[in-house]
């Protein structure tokens, strides 16, 4: 379905109005709106402040903002294709927060890349990157690429890919994910999500932990340098579980359990072994424990 731009307005009744910086997009001024391809690819800069997108069911793009007098919006488009970013109006200047928030169809790619702005992605298929911004994406997407240096990841769509990295930042895993590559170099690694058919799982000295039972037929790897990896497992778990480290204990609370153990080894298999879970640290605590 198609709006022209003077019925685009009419749209945030039906669709909603979610709330920006303490203010509803609908109140903001229009800085875009127009027709687009199904199919937009569009890029997105903004140094500080906030960036939302939602997907609409409509072949329209919607950016509605408040832009800080000291920048300048720079929007260009082509047939399938959109730029748009926030500059400063003085070369060099520390940029000043500014707020977007913008409705892309459906079917759209979108590419968002910020210094310190926060990142809000719903039901948007793309790339997020930030510097020292947080990540939120929900909703339901074809695929997910969220990065960020310094800040948290909170991510919780039903995704068939995705892939999530954060330097300091807290990791959190959530939804109906299935091909899975998450990392973090000093921040906390939470999988609260149990339908991850393939999993790479990774840090250097941040914790890692896994709350669910995997799912018939899934492979997931854990590893970890310093950092812990905890395995929290319910009694209906099952799985082979392969687990090692170099200098680093391993322990099993798991009732009833009996491991088959070697030398900074285990061996633990749960149920009929459905699934293939292995966890690899060098000095960090591997624990198994009951959910």
């Amino acid at each position: 379905m198609v709006l022209n731009p003077l019925k685009l307005a009419l749209a945030f009744a039906v669709f909603g109005a979610p709330v920006l910086a303490g203010q509803a997009p609908s109140d903001l001024p229009v800085l875009s709106a127009r027709r687009v391809s199904p199919t937009l690819a569009i890029t997105l800069w903004n140094p500080a402040g906030h960036v939302r997108l939602v997907a609409w069911d409509l072949d329209s793009l919607v950016i509605r903002g408040r832009v800080d007098a000291s920048q300048k919006f720079m929007f260009g488009a082509g047939e399938t294709g959109v730029k748009s970013a926030i500059e400063g109006r003085v070369v060099g200047a520390e940029p000043k927060p500014s707020d977007l928030a913008v409705w892309v169809p459906r079917r759209a790619k979108v590419t968002v890349r910020t210094e310190s702005a926060d990142i809000e992605g719903v039901d948007v298929t793309g790339i997020f990157y930030t510097v020292s911004g947080s990540i939120r994406v929900s909703g339901t997407a074809t695929s997910i690429e969220a990065e960020s240096m310094k800040g948290n990841l909170d991510l919780n769509a039903n995704v068939p890919w995705l892939r999530a990295k954060t330097g300091e930042g807290h990791l959190l895993l959530r939804g109906r994910p299935q091909d899975v590559d998450a990392s973090t170099i000093t921040g906390t690694l939470d999988i609260a999500t149990a339908t991850v058919l393939r999993g790479q799982f990774t840090s250097v000295s941040g914790d890692i932990h896994y709350a669910g039972a995997p799912p018939s037929g899934a492979i997931l790897e854990f590893s970890n340098h310093t950092g812990g990896v905890d395995l929290l497992l319910p009694s209906t778990a099952s799985g082979v579980f392969a687990l090692s480290s170099v200098s680093g204990p391993i322990e099993n609370t798991l009732p009833g359990v009996r491991p088959a153990a070697a030398p900074r080894a285990m061996r633990v298999t749960l149920g009929r072994g459905d699934a293939s879970v292995t966890v690899r640290t060098f000095r960090g605590a591997i624990r198994l424990r009951p959910q």
